[in-house]
């Protein structure tokens, strides 16, 4: 159980420790409060008739605090967005405190002008602190031509600009999959980290677990031969199976004395002089526990000696472990 529980007292320590850095990185975000970063820009047409419309994809790394609107502010006369087609997306939260977030707004061509150079404005949510309101950039190459033909005296001059409805279509063909935080991936990352700390630390001896003899032995030397042999007895023979079970890498604390003596005389590593003391152990405990057989008051040290005689020659000798390792 100690072991256990200084595991768990190393794990609760690096997922603290983890906790403290987090939280640390983000006040320092938090604090710093710098302009959002525009990671890419594109269109999802690079030419487009006049009248027509091309979609504005927009990529931005931003503090985890600040919320963009995806309204554009400020846009060249030229393009007219279409606000109420406009779309936010909310992406990962990097565990270096900043978020990002992907914005797409269709854009309708009302002009022919050359665009280079042209910028657009996006609005931040506003904060009780001083800190930037918007976020600039320089809008990507778009093409703008005029269509091959063009109705003569059309009853309504501005039907071909709108005689194709782009908006919605080109929105919804390209639409991007939402963007979801991977807290199983943060998870995962701090479940391998914590294991590695750990192993680290048993390697380096910080974590020192007692070795299953070590565990008998010392349980041994509580135990009274003096007092109720049935809690002895019963005792004793916890100490036995929980000992061989732990050395010899096998459940046997839930078997029965027939069931445990045949996992013995199968097992390789048992040593086979021992064996027979054993059966005539578990018989006597056995009588003690559930038949109420009070035994000579000199069987119980007799007992006591013989599982620690067998603890003794199970141990493993030091060039032994000094091999495995």
């Amino acid at each position: 159980m100690k072991p256990f529980l200084t595991v768990l007292k190393i794990a609760l320590l690096a997922v603290f420790l983890l906790g403290v850095t987090f939280g640390y990185l983000f006040f320092r975000v938090w604090q710093k409060n710098e302009r959002p970063k525009v990671i890419s820009s594109s269109w999802t047409e690079t030419e487009i008739l006049l009248g027509h419309a091309s979609t504005l994809t927009l990529e931005i790394e931003m503090p985890w605090h600040r919320k963009v609107i995806p309204s554009p502010q400020s846009y060249p006369e030229s393009l007219v967005p279409v606000l109420d087609q406009a779309e936010l997306t909310k992406g990962s939260l990097n565990p270096l405190g900043t978020r990002e977030w992907t914005i797409r707004v269709p854009f309708v061509a009302t002009d022919t002008k050359n665009l280079k150079g042209a910028t657009a404005s996006f609005p931040l949510k506003k904060t009780k602190r001083i800190s930037p309101t918007t976020i600039n950039l320089n809008l990507p190459p778009l093409s703008i031509i005029t269509p091959e033909k063009i109705p003569e005296n059309p009853r309504v001059p501005e039907k071909f600009l709108t005689e194709q409805e782009p908006k919605k279509t080109l929105l919804e063909a390209a639409n991007l999959p939402e963007k979801r935080t991977n807290f199983w991936i943060w998870a995962l990352g701090i479940f391998t980290l914590i294991i590695l700390v750990i192993y680290l630390l048993k390697k380096t001896g910080l974590i020192k677990t007692t070795p299953p003899w070590e565990k008998a032995l010392a349980n041994l030397s509580k135990l009274d031969p003096q007092g109720s042999p049935v809690a002895f007895y019963s005792k004793l023979t916890d100490i036995l199976k929980k000992y061989t079970s732990e050395r010899f890498s096998f459940r046997g604390r839930s078997k029965t004395s027939a069931e445990f003596l045949q996992i013995l005389k199968n097992h390789s590593l048992i040593p086979k002089q021992h064996l027979g003391q054993l059966e005539s152990f578990a018989h006597l405990s056995d009588q003690v526990k559930f038949a109420d057989h009070t035994p000579d008051f000199s069987k119980a040290p007799k007992s006591l000696e013989l599982i620690r005689m067998f603890i003794n020659d199970t141990t493993p000798r030091p060039d032994n472990l000094k091999t495995k390792k």
